[in-house]
């Protein structure tokens, strides 16, 4: 009975908090809110570039009237086949300045040849014998031929995303295979795709996860630290001391930005170290863009932690208020799977997350090497970020210290 008492004791005590009762109820809906909508996208406005210098024609024999040319243009039937809600689809000239795009906002950039309608229904006849065919009113014979001599279709994938790469290799089969079904034949889309991997496939998925894991761990240890650190001082009366003093608001914001931003550093360095020595990540760019991506990252972490704080009266408060901001970071931030395949709603939520910013950056450098240059938007965010709330920190920390 004594325990019940005690239980009963609790729950009133919670009951009674409005604020405490509304984070224990919205909370498992939050979660499970953006768990279904982060995954109930498909891939979407995938950036490709085609170059299409296929004439559309088919020089074939025939047993009735010998070599004969047909108007077949299946590199233009393949393009109409990519699904357009998948695929943002860039038409270009120049095969060179195309294959240059991969990596550079394009995920994919494909090449058909002039031949290329030529060798496919080379193939198709070749591989399935005879086939009547209509041509100028009468109907003939296709004859099987000798191969064609001339270039496969080059296709180059951008393979920095595994699962991207994956998805458009997918499609791109798929729209081949379309194509190759009016021409009645065994002939697979492998045997006319000449794929080169921009990685060559040597960025692994744990490659690809590990600069969103290390990103996800400083977001989770700095933001509960701080957050439950400056609600534990000022409940404890100890800011209201300090703020006594004659010390502003801003030295001491600055003191704990400080120690803060510290302590997160030496945590990422903690946690590349370890995942470089144990599990080989791919770490091929400067470590000093890595240093400065960490150092606003850090920076914006521990003043939306203080903001945070602000919003609650304990540190079990304090508690639910960081999962609110960890549940969207992990799911929404592109650590695991891509933007590219959430809803839009979902999507626009992802950009006013910070993880999504250091996390494209920080792969950016570790994966592909691009330098500073490259990281021009997700450096100009992570630095706003930064700046803004430190400066709503020096606003919120004088509030806190009247509100123990």
């Amino acid at each position: 009975m004594t325990s019940l008492a005690v239980a009963r004791n609790v729950l009133r005590r919670i009951l009674r908090d409005g604020r405490t009762v509304a984070l224990i109820v919205i909370l498992p809906l939050f979660f499970v809110l953006i768990y279904g909508n982060s995954f109930s996208g498909s891939y979407s406005n995938l950036r490709i570039a085609i170059v299409n210098e296929d004439n559309g024609l088919a020089s074939v024999r025939t047993m009735e009237v010998g070599r004969i040319t047909l108007t077949v243009d299946l590199a233009a039937a393949f393009v109409d086949a990519l699904d357009p809600t998948v695929f943002d689809i860039v038409i270009l000239d120049d095969a060179e300045e195309a294959l240059a795009l991969v990596g550079e906002g394009v995920w994919a950039a494909l090449v058909f040849p002039k031949s290329f309608s030529n060798a496919v229904v080379s193939e198709a006849v070749r591989s399935s014998g005879e086939r009547k065919v209509e041509f100028e009113g009468s109907s003939v014979t296709i004859l099987p031929s000798e191969p064609v001599a001339g270039p496969l279709t080059q296709l180059v994938i951008d393979d920095s995303n595994p699962l991207v790469a994956g998805a458009v290799l997918a499609a791109f089969n798929a729209a081949f295979a379309t194509v190759l079904e009016t021409q009645q034949s065994s002939v697979t889309a492998e045997s006319l795709l000449d794929v080169r991997r921009l990685y060559e496939g040597e960025i692994r998925m744990l490659d690809f996860t590990a600069p969103g894991i290390i990103g996800f761990a400083m977001t989770l240890i700095t933001v509960m630290l701080t957050a439950m650190a400056v609600v534990r001082e000022r409940t404890g009366g100890t800011l209201t001391r300090i703020l006594i003093a004659p010390v502003s608001a801003w030295q001491v914001t600055l003191g704990y930005t400080l120690a803060f931003s510290l302590i997160a550093i030496f945590q990422a360095a903690e946690l590349f170290l370890v995942s470089l020595w144990l599990f080989d990540i791919r770490f091929i760019g400067d470590p000093g863009a890595v240093i400065l991506v960490i150092v606003l990252f850090a920076i914006g972490l521990q003043g939306i932690a203080t903001l945070i704080s602000t919003l609650a009266k304990n540190e079990a408060q304090a508690m639910q208020f960081v999962l609110f901001m960890l549940i969207p970071s992990i799911m929404l931030s592109g650590v695991f799977w891509p933007l590219e395949t959430m809803p839009g709603t979902m999507r626009a939520l992802s950009y006013a997350i910070p993880l999504t910013y250091a996390n494209a950056a920080l792969r950016k450098i570790m994966l592909t090497g691009h330098g500073l240059g490259a990281l021009t938007f997700e450096l100009s965010i992570l630095g706003a970020i930064a700046f803004v709330t430190l400066f709503l920190s020096v606003l919120s920390m004088r509030r806190q210290a009247y509100t123990a």
